[in-house]
């Protein structure tokens, strides 16, 4: 695909109405319901994250009797802190890290919980960008930075170049997958991110550092996370983590940790949920299931009859990005030192974050978010190499770590048993598969941040999973009245 300049100015002219894409997401806020007497409809809700969480929440209030299934033995899925193997009470996050402000379904529940927000990175101090090896401040000197840009770029800064080049598209795209795109904006789904920024004239240099190893990423969905990246971006104070365990605490009793499912069989009702616990196979009958099982998962588990031909496409070939996160912890912060606050990136295809930012005490911890082919490089050395460079890393971006480093805990979200990826990236040409990804399959609805108009985030699973209870009650209700 060409996007020649003139579609480029139509483009743009949509983002006059962009203030029309908005979507008004009070259904899904916290509601007070009167719960209901039992209605006999027996609902497996097949993984404990915060999709399938929320959808319990919202059958049980409506009178549904609810089990759900998690492999594991904690909440969260994907919403995961780390606290072990830290010091000092310090914590970090091993996965979804950041509530935009533009995400009230998120904020609404946290509010529901008592939970509180924090910002989660600050403004005052510099950043860090490690570019051809060379550590740059940001606010950037321009006449520092070694990178190959145009005239333009240097003038634009390194700070703005997003802004540069996307312009008013991104306020016209929106924050969230839409299905009212004019022709114009969803074409955008069969050009890559690279292809797009090429194509209005960016270098190859300022295209690396503006995508992280997103290159391939179509630019419709790129374009659109910037809209979420580029909000104020919140923290649950304590850890993320702590909104999934807030809806589980209520829930304990339905849940089944440990719980592991082997087989579907959706030929009649009631379906029949097959699963592994203790090393023992058992099973549980349903009227209705919410999957929220990631597709790199559901695709290995087997299914009688087999899923549509639509449905099995998407599950067999849907995108996992890969992701190494990597939490260092240090017995002083001693970037500081520069007037450094912690945050950067690093050309290598990974961002810097510092959790213990805003928070009292010497001990600090810093973060490595690899992304993409360096995440896949990551997974492919030995453990003990992986360490090796990982801290190299950190120590190119932050000079001292290793002077100052205790322990460093890693997590790949590639190499979970139970996610094999980290979140959902629409690679170029994916994006008209989002109605089938959503669409239930008989008595099987599915939700989660792949099955939401805001894959990767938060919001998408929590959206997702009310929206699936909400059509299985409807769908209740309806079979009752006929």
């Amino acid at each position: 695909m060409k996007l020649r300049r003139r579609e480029f100015v139509k483009l743009s002219a949509l983002a006059l109405g962009s203030a029309a894409f908005r979507t008004n997401l009070t259904w899904a806020f916290p509601r007070k319901v009167e719960s209901r007497p039992a209605s006999g409809k027996r609902v497996v809700v097949l993984g404990a994250g915060l999709a399938g969480l929320v959808a319990a929440w919202e059958l049980r209030a409506s009178g549904h009797d609810v089990t759900i299934l998690e492999a594991q033995l904690h909440p969260g899925g994907r919403v995961h802190t780390i606290r072990e193997g830290l010091s000092d009470s310090l914590y970090a996050e091993a996965g979804a890290g950041r509530i935009p402000a533009n995400h009230d379904v998120t904020q609404e529940w946290i509010k529901y919980f008592g939970l509180e927000l924090e910002p989660f990175s600050p403004k005052d101090l510099a950043k860090i960008a490690l570019l051809k090896g060379k550590r740059i401040k940001l606010p950037a000197d321009m006449s520092l930075v070694p990178l190959d840009l145009t005239a333009e770029e240097r003038r634009v800064g390194l700070e703005d170049l997003d802004k540069h080049y996307y312009g008013e598209i991104a306020a016209a795209i929106g924050s969230h997958i839409r299905g009212d795109w004019p022709p114009e904006i969803a074409s955008l789904a069969d050009v890559s991110a690279h292809d797009f920024l090429r194509q209005r004239g960016a270098s190859e240099d300022a295209i690396h550092y503006m995508l992280l190893g997103f290159e391939d990423n179509a630019a419709l969905d790129y374009i659109k996370d910037i809209n979420n990246h580029e909000a104020f971006l919140w923290k649950i104070k304590g850890g993320n983590d702590l909104l999934p365990r807030a809806f589980a605490e209520k829930l304990t009793e339905v849940i089944r940790y440990g719980c592991a499912v082997e087989h579907i069989d959706r030929g009649r009702l009631p379906i029949k949920i097959s699963y592994q616990r203790m090393g023992a196979l058992e099973h549980v009958d349903a009227d209705a299931v919410v999957c929220t099982i990631p597709f790199t998962v559901l695709r290995h588990i087997p299914v009688t009859p087999d899923w549509s031909p639509g449905k099995r496409k998407v599950i067999d070939n849907l995108y996992y990005g890969p992701v190494v996160r990597t939490t260092y912890q240090v017995r002083r912060r001693y970037w500081q030192d520069e007037g450094l606050n912690g945050f950067g990136t690093s050309d290598k295809n990974f961002e810097v974050w510092h959790p213990t930012y805003g928070k009292p005490g010497m001990r600090g911890l810093l973060q490595a978010y690899n992304y993409e082919d360096y995440a896949r490089t990551l997974d492919r050395l030995s453990e003990a190499s992986r360490l090796e460079q990982t801290i190299a890393d950190m120590e190119e971006v932050h000079p001292g770590l290793r002077a100052n480093l205790e322990t460093v805990v890693v997590k790949s979200w590639a190499q979970d048993h139970w996610q094999r990826g980290a979140f959902t990236v629409y690679e170029v040409g994916q994006m008209k598969w989002y109605p089938d990804i959503c669409k239930p399959e008989g008595d099987i609805w599915f939700a989660g941040e792949h099955a939401s108009a805001w894959p990767g985030w938060m919001q998408g699973a929590l959206t997702s999973g009310i929206k699936a209870a909400r059509e299985i009650n409807s769908a209740s209700q309806s079979r009752v009245a006929a």
